[in-house]
């Protein structure tokens, strides 16, 4: 499996000087205000992987310098307040996580080695990978009410462009042939008939085409939305239909050109037909109409997630060994509950077999929600993920700020080091809150419940191990025993002349079933409501003072104890 280890880009978007992100391997969550440059991270990686299919000229001209009367530069990415001669690069190393065999790939100006042939890491990276932004949920439903939802413009922007046929993307293969323009004599004119006729029947065949992408991803879309959000019932289901094509008229006007886009989405129509489950008729089915103003935000919400998932489900990543999924502000519309919900899904945090797709995806996921970065964050593990803290004063031209964001217990440690005591006391309170949340909620489904204090989770995840060891005795023990024979392991059971070599056998294993059960709970078992334990003591002596004046000094040894017990809790109950 090949894993993204570093990123670098300078001169590009945002970013001015050299900007490392060591990543090592893991999944990444990114923190950052408006304008920070959490879009431009998302641009730099999406650009890289296209380039593995374009020529050096489609790439060079994101690294050109601007000149106002130059058209051929009006496309360059580098940053607008770096200095003309300053050079301008994404490079990207990968690491493969069983060789540990390292390659760098860059793309600038002068130096591209993305879509090199002999090599095509980056292509197979292009082609199984996956990017998703804020603009694909707005998109789909910003019709007026008197209007049907127009899904082409959205397919032509945020879907067609991140779906992939060969080595291509979608909207390339669309438009290169044959939508590009008709066939036409050396003069300009329009071909004859026959030539005509051919032509027409190669854009019956893209626009059948094109129909069967979208057959295919409603189809998956539907499973998904019945599956994960609506827990296996009918509730919606969608259909996507091409319902104004592509034609010879149409194409004859160039419809790629600049200025017409709007032109363009008025003639393409991809309908989004919506039904809603209604028992109380016979076809059990009820079509909506103009379903922006009928549904609510959330189920838009949904279905607009359920058919960018089933546009990446169309997609052959099973063998895939390079990946990633990059998902920037794509929750904003929603409420805290209904982003869980899409969160618990990508990263599968209850083990479902048919989510596991996501799993071999190296993620990025940027938000500008300091609330929902938090929650994220305290339902992943720093071991497989890094989290970045972009900032940006938006009244100058200076670049974003960018630094690592530690954990709680991190950010413990740091100040233990540097002797600040107090605040190494309240970064061990925040990490037994994220500890002990993460056990009692590992599938994030509490998350807008009532307030509870750090000493109620600590009773609450006492009293789960303690059930869970009265519960695990049960199974094992109480269930299957005759208990007039079990009180003969009390004796010399081996001489009793009423008991069978069967039972006597029987009995031996009852024996030592016990004590293995018995030697496995003083290890484990009572080493975890130990700890808790322990952190009761920990809140009092040490969280709580750190929390509040106290003329008790907290001293070195203690503090250096807490961080200890807080490392073993976690690990711990991470593994109950």
């Amino acid at each position: 499996m090949k894993k993204i280890k570093e990123i670098k880009i300078q001169n590009f978007k945002a970013f001015q000087r050299e900007q490392v992100f060591s990543v090592n391997g893991k999944h990444v969550l990114v923190y950052g205000n408006n304008g920070s440059g959490k879009s431009s991270l998302f641009w730099a990686l999406y650009t890289l992987l296209q380039s593995s299919i374009k020529e050096d000229n489609g790439v060079q001209k994101y690294f050109r310098k601007y000149v106002a009367s130059d058209k051929a530069t009006h496309q360059t990415l580098k940053n607008v307040f770096m200095e003309d001669n300053e050079e301008s690069f994404i490079k990207l190393t990968s690491i493969d996580t069983e060789t540990k065999h390292e390659e760098t790939f860059t793309i600038s100006h002068d130096l591209i080695n993305t879509n090199d042939d002999a090599n095509t890491l980056i292509q197979e990276l292009n082609i199984a990978s996956d990017f998703i932004n804020y603009k694909l949920l707005h998109n789909f439903y910003r019709a007026s009410h008197k209007q049907e939802v127009n899904l082409w413009p959205v397919f032509e922007r945020d879907i067609f462009p991140f779906l992939t046929e060969g080595t291509q993307n979608w909207l390339d293969v669309i438009i290169k042939a044959p939508t590009l323009d008709v066939p036409r004599t050396p003069k300009g004119a329009v071909a004859s008939r026959n030539r005509k006729q051919l032509y027409i029947d190669q854009i019956d065949a893209l626009n059948e085409k094109i129909q069967n992408l979208l057959n295919e991803i409603s189809g998956h879309a539907n499973k998904f939305l019945k599956d994960h959000f609506f827990e296996g019932k009918d509730v919606i289901k969608v259909s996507l239909s091409f319902d104004k094509k592509f034609r010879f008229d149409l194409i004859r006007n160039r419809i790629w050109e600049d200025n017409k886009q709007g032109h363009r989405f008025d003639d393409l129509h991809i309908k989004l037909g919506v039904e809603i489950y209604d028992d109380t008729i016979p076809e059990k089915w009820r079509a909506i109409e103009r379903v922006q103003s009928f549904l609510n935000e959330a189920q838009l919400t949904r279905i607009a997630i359920g058919v960018r998932i089933g546009a990446l489900r169309t997609r052959p990543l099973a063998s895939a060994r390079f990946k990633i999924l990059v998902l920037d502000d794509m929750l904003i519309s929603l409420d805290l509950s209904n982003r869980m919900d899409v969160v618990r899904i990508i990263l599968n945090k209850e083990e479902k077999e048919d989510l596991k797709f996501f799993d071999g995806f190296q993620k990025f996921i940027l938000t500008h929600d300091k609330g929902f970065f938090n929650l994220i964050r305290r339902n992943t593990d720093e071991e497989e993920w890094v989290y970045f803290n972009f900032s940006k004063d938006e009244k100058d031209s200076s670049a974003p700020k960018i630094k690592e964001d530690k954990t709680p217990l991190q950010k413990a440690i740091k100040n233990f080091e540097e002797d600040e005591f107090d605040a190494c006391g309240n970064e061990l309170r925040k990490e037994a809150e994220a500890i002990l949340t993460e056990y009692l909620d590992p599938d994030m489904k509490k998350l807008n419940g009532d307030f509870e204090t750090l000493s109620s989770k600590l009773e609450k995840a006492f009293n789960q191990l303690t059930g869970q060891r009265h519960q695990k005795f049960t199974q094992r023990f109480l269930l299957d025993l005759d208990l007039a024979k079990l009180k003969k392991i009390k004796s010399d059971y081996s001489t009793d002349g009423t008991l069978t070599p069967e039972e006597k056998a029987n009995l031996d294993s009852i024996k030592i079933r016990l004590f293995d059960f018995l030697i496995e709970f003083n290890e484990k078992k009572n080493r975890k409501e130990l700890l808790i334990t322990e952190t009761k003591d920990i809140l009092d002596r040490i969280m709580n003072a750190a929390s509040h004046h106290s003329e008790n000094p907290l001293h070195r040894e203690e503090l250096k104890s807490a961080i200890t017990k807080m490392v073993e809790l976690k690990e711990h109950l991470k593994h109950d």
